[in-house]
């Protein structure tokens, strides 16, 4: 679409910062070594696209052989850079992407790798990490040896601080603007600063910084600002500074006035359709009607009329159902065109939305589809996450690879013979699948045949299913009739459905969000930067009104419309505990029993106050609804690594794959228990919000890291710590999590990040699953361990008590009331363990060794072989005994 903005501060991607310019990761030059110095002092051409800064640096001795500059961009690793020598000493010059606003840098010395990637055993200049501002198309930075200053000039006189700037004004109040600059910008006067409305100009009635040496003012006016308009703030000696309303969103007359609690969106009747967008910084919205989603000219352009808290309606006869629509919305900041955030289809790629009754894309038999309804709390679902793509793209027996109706497809086999598809989960015996993001995202091509894989966490119009998914993306109504297929199929076969959703940031800043109310939807940090809590250079602003009521929208849109059982939040710390409630009370008074969970965490740092984020550390002020079956859970970290290593470090182990010590076992404890309070973690939760995992899509798959741990192990040892950590998943409180494919030894070649790898590397490789192989023995495994928890109520009801041995074994006890009800001897070690059950005799005894013995979908009967007195627990199993049975 076609943009505008004149002030829009635009952050790109995590990924395009890493890509540098044109697509490069930044190295360093190295050009080769000159046998007389150069004539003319080193340069770089300035690429589009491109900032340069450059950095001037100089030492005592002249020699510059073992030095060079540490620099990197935010969240990006650093790389040594190579200076050049030059009249002031020597120099750095590095062409930086324009989205990018600052660089870490550190001056090295005595380099063993200089201009390399690896930091060696170098030593600091200055004892300190530092920062450097982009000021400009080429931003100059003097250093001197062992100084922490950056100065402007080679002469050594004024550093940035000292420097007069006038840098950003913001509206923060309805009669107030906010503006920075430096210390040394004084303002002495009232007459020193203006602010104006084209050529108006307004009173000033007070200012904060009068007089004072401060980096930060508030300027405050005789009138009331009309955010509609465009301000310009100017100070003596200075450009001026658009006003622009980072901050009034958050105030208490922004809020009492614009609040707004109705629906917003396209709403058809038999006659024609309203529309409704809300959008109170606009001086005037359009709506453009086309008859396709992706081609020719608008046959109608309407005004809108603004109305009442901001919002902009209108009701437009003869236009509905299969009609396409766009907003083109004016502001201070310019005039766009975009999609309604509140469509509910779309055409092609998402750039049009359309204008349905839902009800004409209900599947046959949709009005008997109904909640999973297999659950009383959330101990008891079992998780299996998959990406739509990944689950069927490489069932050769499939019509509908990659797509949402694989999921409908019965009676597929592989080329084995053996059950691929949806007769796989149903007899696998999980509750829950979670899939992958399937709202419509931007980072594949719908229009195209050509293969493409992305996850999907870069999301475009929330409330629209993703067209790459359908048989036909160019028809808005197809993907969501087929969507709804796909979750009546899952219903059918007795499995509930999880959507991942993705509300903490945006693909791109520049989004339909902020064409309808600029600044309002993200968060800035008070330089007027983007904040980048989600790693992908944007987050969202979930505290606000609006925001926080899209969020509730949007979810109980999808479980209300599509009868989703389920949202998994993606760095749910992003978003504020007040809002997880919101959203909680929402979901669960649709559907009580609807797992909610999510990441307790962020993807960097964020301007949201500790105390707010959403986080493992907060998840306990969230609680459940009357009548729900649980309130929000959070992914369990600490179990996860304790049981096989840090995913930060593909080498290191864990309880399972050769470091069992107290240190791991209390981590695995901590899951085993539920996530209730441990010295192994610093947050606890109640039982019943914990979700224990070993891997999903992030980081390496659970197979391919007991590889990369362990080289030298064998297929079955392996095999054998699959088994035992699957194990201690299983037997859990909590709720077991699985990425699909776990259960037959998925691999994606060592890839740790596959979200934009090949086919190759995503596809479940279902071939694999062959009578006698390791995969279909793992499969049995798992879908035993599914079964033994589904029969057996004291895994997810009796109260856990754990003892950790001297050798690191693991005692765990399950009681109901003060009656024993059953006993798990875990062995980590490489010896048996002898354990003596005393007068627990008559009792059930699971031994999981390492061999699976189970065949197809048989299920652990009631009673088995009875024991007493002493028993050995084999090397790397677990064995556990019902008492009584």
């Amino acid at each position: 679409m076609k943009r505008s903005l004149a002030w829009l501060m635009i952050l790109a991607l995590a990924l395009g910062l890493f890509a540098g310019c044109k697509g490069k990761t930044p190295t360093p030059e190295d050009p080769a070594e000159p046998t007389e110095p150069p004539k003319e002092e080193y340069s770089l051409e300035l690429e589009e696209g491109c900032n340069q800064i450059i950095f001037y640096w100089y030492n005592d001795t002249g020699n510059y052989d073992k030095c060079d500059m540490w620099i990197w961009f935010p969240n990006a690793d650093g790389h040594g850079y190579l200076f050049h020598e030059c009249d002031y000493g020597a120099k750095v010059v590095l062409n930086v992407p324009e989205d990018i606003t600052e660089v870490g840098f550190i001056v090295r010395k005595n380099c063993s790798d200089p201009g390399g990637s690896s930091w060696g055993d170098a030593e600091k200049d200055y004892d300190g990490d530092r920062f450097a501002a982009i000021t400009g198309r080429v931003t100059e930075v003097y250093l001197k040896p062992g100084e922490a200053a950056q100065y402007l000039s080679d002469d050594g006189g004024k550093t940035l601080y000292q420097a007069k700037l006038f840098s950003m004004a913001g509206i923060v109040a309805l009669d107030q603007i906010k503006y920075n600059i430096t210390p040394a910008t004084r303002i002495t006067s009232l007459d020193q600063i203006k602010v104006r409305e084209g050529d108006r100009e307004l009173q000033v009635t007070s200012l904060s910084s009068l007089n004072n040496e401060v980096v930060t003012g508030i300027i405050t006016l005789g009138e009331e600002l009309d955010i509609s308009k465009v301000y310009t703030v100017e100070i003596e000696g200075f450009e001026p500074q658009t006003a622009v309303p980072t901050q009034v969103f958050d105030s208490p007359d922004f809020i009492e006035k614009y609040t707004y609690d109705g629906e917003l969106g396209a709403f058809p009747d038999a006659d024609g359709t309203e529309f409704r967008l809300w959008a109170p910084t606009a001086g005037a919205v359009k709506v453009n009607l086309y008859a396709s989603g992706d081609s020719g000219e608008a046959f109608k352009v309407c005004d809108m009329e603004r109305g009442e808290k901001g919002v902009w309606s209108l009701y437009v006869e003869g236009v509905g159902h299969g009609d396409y629509y766009t907003y083109t919305v004016t502001t201070a900041a310019g005039t766009s065109e975009l999609v309604d955030p509140y469509a509910k289809a779309a055409g092609v790629n998402g750039n049009r939305g359309m204008i349905l009754a839902l009800a004409a894309t209900n599947p046959e038999g949709w009005s008997r589809d109904t909640f999973y309804d297999g659950i009383d709390s959330y101990n008891e679902a079992i998780i299996w996450e998959v990406h739509v793509r990944d689950f069927s793209n490489k069932i050769e027996s499939s019509q509908y690879k990659g797509k949402y109706l694989a999921f409908t497809e019965t009676g597929l086999k592989n080329a084995a013979g053996e059950t691929v598809g949806i007769d796989y989960l149903k007899d696998l015996g999980i509750t829950h699948v979670h899939l992958q993001p399937v709202y419509d995202y931007a980072t594949v091509d719908e229009s195209s045949s050509e293969p493409q894989f992305n996850w999907g966490y870069d999301p475009k119009n929330y409330n629209v299913p993703e067209g790459s998914y359908s048989t036909d993306p160019y028809h808005g109504e197809v993907r969501i009739n087929e969507f709804k297929q796909m979750i009546m199929a899952l219903h059918d076969a007795g499995i509930g459905v999880v959507m991942d959703v993705v509300y903490n940031h945006t693909y791109s800043a520049d989004s339909n969000f902020t064409a309808a109310v600029p600044y309002y939807y993200y968060r800035y940090d008070p330089s007027g930067k983007l904040s980048n809590g989600s790693g992908c250079g944007n987050e969202t602003a979930s505290e606000r009104v609006m925001f926080r009521k899209f969020i509730v929208d949007s979810v109980s849109y999808w479980a209300s419309e599509y009868h989703i059982d389920g949202f998994r939040f993606d760095l749910m710390a992003l978003h504020d505990v007040e809002t997880m409630q919101a959203v909680e009370q929402a979901v669960h008074a649709i559907n009580p029993k609807a797992l909610i969970y999510g990441e307790g965490w962020t993807g960097g740092t964020t301007t949201l106050m500790a105390n707010k984020q959403a986080n493992q550390a907060n998840i306990s002020k969230i609680t459940a609804s009357d009548g729900a079956i649980g309130a929000v859970a959070v992914f369990n970290d600490t179990i996860r690594d304790g049981l096989k290593g840090s995913v930060f470090n593909a080498k290191d182990k864990g309880y399972i794959n050769g470091s069992a010590s107290n240190s791991t076992a209390n981590k695995v404890v901590f899951g085993i228990m539920g996530g209730v309070k441990s010295n192994a973690a610093t947050w606890s939760v109640e039982d019943n919000a914990v979700i224990n995992y070993m891997a999903c899509h992030d980081n390496n798959t659970l197979w391919d890291k007991l590889e990369i741990s362990n080289p030298d192990a064998s297929i079955e040892e392996r095999m054998l710590m699959n088994r035992l950590g699957a194990s201690i998943v299983m037997l859990s409180k909590g709720v077991p999590f699985f990425l699909a494919g776990e259960e037959m030894l998925r691999s994606k070649d060592g890839d740790h990040n596959s979200y934009k790898s090949s086919d190759e590397i995503n596809n479940i490789a279902w071939d694999a699953l062959t009578p006698g192989s390791n995969e279909m023995q793992m499969r049995d495994f798992y879908r035993a361990l599914i079964a033994m928890r589904r029969a057996h109520p004291f895994f997810t009801k009796a109260d856990v008590v754990c003892e950790i041995t001297d050798d690191s074994c693991i005692i765990v006890r399950w009681y109901d009331e003060e009656r024993i009800t059953a006993v798990a001897v875990i062995n980590p070690n490489s010896a048996p363990m002898q354990y003596n059950f005393q007068q627990e005799a008559g009792v059930l005894d699971w031994v999981i060794e390492g061999r699976v013995l189970l065949e197809n979908s048989e299920v652990f009967p009631e009673g088995g072989r009875k024991v007493s007195g002493e028993i050995e627990v084999a090397p790397g199993t677990v064995t556990i005994i019902k008492v009584g049975g």
